[in-house]
């Protein structure tokens, strides 16, 4: 059964470590986060100096339902980016992973998918879920793509679900994976992570 605080927790596969975030990622994630076509489907805009860093770990750290982590590329030592559990919900037995973002040098690359992979099967083999979800902007065809790659399935699609950016009214696109569905989906995580 999912426990009622889903605890900070590392999580390290071959190329990457899940830690939980803190100030010590502040630079990294300041480093990797100022593009800012890589925040264009995110609810805020990139970063602006190390202080909206900070003040963005604070917030994340500080926010209910959640839990969020720095992606850590474990040959270099480097932070990657970051994502989360959040929308946490113990008697559901469900949780959403979301808030996910990598620097230009980590796009496209097994740094992701084993990012997923490890959430995942800690979501389901751990903590005793029975849905992981998924939401991504209706523009961001990328990621639905990506998110179908692995097998989560389309759900539907929230109108105004969101006002982001520049008062922005997004749709946003649902996604989830269940219990019964996760053994094909890690299959096809690790195959992806071994290609």
């Amino acid at each position: 059964m999912i426990e009622l605080n889903v605890k900070p927790v590392v999580l390290e596969g071959e190329a990457v470590r899940l830690e939980p975030l803190g100030q010590n990622h502040a630079q990294g994630l300041y480093s990797r986060g100022r593009f800012e076509p890589d925040w264009q489907y995110m609810p805020r805009a990139c970063f602006v100096d190390a202080a909206d860093v900070r003040h963005w770990i604070d917030d994340a750290l500080q926010a209910e339902a959640q839990l969020p982590f720095a992606i850590i590329e474990r040959a270099k030592g480097r932070v990657a980016g970051s994502t989360r559990y959040l929308n946490i919900r113990p008697a559901q037995r469900s949780l959403e992973i979301g808030w996910t973002w990598l620097g230009q040098d980590y796009q496209r690359t097994v740094v992701n998918t084993e990012a997923k992979l490890l959430l995942l099967a800690h979501a389901f083999e751990h903590l005793g879920c029975i849905r992981v979800e998924f939401k991504t902007d209706a523009r961001n065809l990328r990621s639905q793509q990506a998110l179908e790659r692995i097998g989560a399935v389309r759900e539907g699609v929230l109108r105004q679900h969101m006002i982001v950016q520049g008062g922005y009214r997004r749709d946003s696109v649902y996604f989830s994976v269940i219990d019964t569905e996760w053994p094909q989906v890690k299959q096809r995580l690790q195959a992806a992570c071994n290609r």
